[in-house]
């Protein structure tokens, strides 16, 4: 929901840059007043200038945003605080967004090329992966996969982990994700990221099409899930559950589900990051198995 009216059409785009004004309702045009040396306006006596907001800017807008989100959740966030907590009015913020929609989408955004930057950063580096994920190394190429196609197989695994490094860390960028389109500029530039690395792998056309539609499904989708539950209740906890519905079914006649029964061992070693790696592993194992035999790229 707004918490203002919607923002007019900006008359001068080089005003973003500029200061805003102490009362919030747009640049502070006023500003070379206080440049060091200018006249004093700081009342009949002279002593002392105003007390001035700090100016704003997109970055600072959005980092201030998601560190309101990562700490009371997008339930609580408002422009209204938002503006509070950047020490200016909600009128300021209309300059740079719409409403709560748009900062969403804002944020979403700036977290996912957060994302890209620490992807980049980790090819450049010859890592594998984000520091938490070190525990699960990537599985041996087959073989029979090329050597171009093992390593484009192990940075789209590294980007994806990237992506659910950004999930854990921002709980509320799950819930953005599964409730949102994903036309935001970053999703964007994630998704032609991973289109490029899939054209480095012996697929046709009509593979590389599904296969970007099915790693993007993961991250965002599956991936975006298995982050939202994070906050579930604990192995022991869960195993628990599972077991009461078992005798509830047992006592109902639809029998002991002796399959779901024999996996209750495996709680115990169960974690956000096992699940969502051990499902990446499972689909980079298809992927990697379309490229047998498949005549390379022209």
């Amino acid at each position: 929901m707004n918490d203002g009216p919607p923002r007019s059409p900006d008359p001068d785009p080089d005003s973003r840059s500029r200061p805003m004004s102490p009362s919030g309702d747009g640049p502070d045009d006023a500003a070379h007043e206080h440049a060091p040396g200018a006249p004093s306006t700081g009342g009949a006596s002279g002593k002392g200038t105003p007390r001035r907001r700090a100016s704003l800017s997109l970055e600072t807008i959005a980092d201030t945003a998601i560190a309101v989100l990562d700490r009371e959740g997008s339930q609580r966030l408002t422009l209204r605080g938002l503006a509070a907590e950047l020490d200016s009015g909600v009128a300021s913020l209309y300059w740079y967004t719409t409403g709560k929609d748009d900062l969403m989408a804002l944020v979403t955004s700036e977290v996912l090329g957060r994302a890209l930057t620490q992807f980049h950063a980790l090819c450049g580096d010859g890592e594998k992966g984000p520091r938490e994920f070190m525990t699960f190394p990537p599985p041996s190429a087959d073989p029979r996969t090329s050597a171009a196609t093992a390593q484009a197989l192990q940075e789209l695994r590294c980007l994806c982990l990237c992506l659910f490094s950004q999930m854990r860390e921002h709980p509320w960028l799950a819930g953005q994700l599964l409730g949102t389109a994903r036309g935001e500029e970053n999703a964007l530039r994630t998704w032609e990221c991973t289109g490029q690395l899939l054209q480095r792998m012996e697929l046709d056309a009509e593979q590389r099409f599904h296969a970007s539609l099915a790693v993007a499904n993961y991250a965002f989708g599956t991936g975006a899930g298995i982050a939202h539950r994070r906050n579930r209740p604990g192995a022991e906890e869960a195993a628990r559950l599972v077991r009461e519905q078992l005798e509830r079914a047992g006592r109902s006649g639809q029998g002991t589900l002796p399959g779901v029964r024999a996996m209750l061992g495996s709680f115990g070693d169960h974690d956000d990051r096992s699940e969502y790696v051990a499902g990446l592993e499972l689909m980079l194992a298809g992927i990697e198995r379309q490229t047998w035999g498949v005549p390379s790229n022209p």
